[in-house]
């Protein structure tokens, strides 16, 4: 099964666009988003676009398909253009391993109890990050619209027992893991 994981959308509408065209290309049986979806946050400038309703309109396009989880720049006003739920974290599966979901604000709480074999799964930080350590894997896919430490705009995919990060720019791995 193909997954694509993606982050901090923050109402960006031509990222949006291209993360359209990669689920379009791909066609993922699900989606994971971690937070970040509308707002663009009081520290961003504003961007030429910036287009909330444009982007929600894009993403529930796949509602039926995506599996959420709230970010700090969300709120439950977003709900109501959002046709797809969004809790503070929550646990799915996804190619027989527990995936563990949270906005990346949220990872010292106790929401937030993870086991050896799970996927950590969380944005926030705008940084992607592919990592094992005591067991657990660690995923951050980035953002797709505004990449930190020289990082392109990027997105995850999981098939089959493969996890990467891919630049949304070119469609091309830059951190990989094999899960086994």
């Amino acid at each position: 099964m193909k997954v694509l994981i993606a982050s901090d959308i923050h109402g960006r509408l031509q990222a949006t666009k291209r993360l359209e065209a990669v689920i379009n290309r791909l066609s993922p049986e699900r989606i994971i988003l971690l937070g970040d979806f509308l707002y663009n946050g009081p520290r961003n400038g504003v961007p030429n676009d910036y287009d909330p309703m444009a982007t929600a309109n894009i993403l529930n396009k796949y509602a039926r398909i995506i599996t959420a989880v709230r970010g700090n720049c969300d709120s439950r006003v977003d709900q109501t253009v959002l046709r797809f739920p969004f809790k503070d974290s929550e646990i799915t599966y996804a190619n027989g391993y527990r995936c563990d979901l949270i906005h990346g604000d949220l990872l010292t709480s106790d929401l937030v109890n993870v086991e050896r074999g799970d996927i950590l799964m969380f944005g926030h930080t705008h940084v992607p990050m592919l990592k094992r350590e005591d067991g657990v894997i660690y995923l951050n896919p980035g953002s797709i619209s505004f990449p930190k430490n020289g990082n392109p705009p990027s997105y995850a995919l999981m098939n089959g027992n493969v996890l990467e990060v891919r630049s949304l720019l070119d469609d091309v791995p830059f951190l990989t893991m094999a899960l086994y």
